[in-house]
């Protein structure tokens, strides 16, 4: 499997969408969601905060 059709499987099965938590360490998921948007799928990003630090990440949400 192809890591976009393993994004595309996880946002479709996902109820609360997905982060880059959910991947590997150095997944591009960003990248990833990128080329699904190109291919017309709409996804909307909520920036979340970190729960172990200070920082931000986002979770992508697939809009059926």
């Amino acid at each position: 499997m192809t890591n976009l059709k393993r994004v595309k499987a996880k946002l479709k099965e996902s109820k609360n969408g997905i982060t880059v938590w959910d991947f590997p360490p150095g997944f591009a998921l960003a990248a990833r969601i990128k080329n699904l948007r190109d291919e017309g799928h709409k996804i909307i990003s909520e920036i979340e905060k970190n729960t172990n630090n200070n920082g931000n990440h986002a979770r992508y949400v697939l809009i059926k």
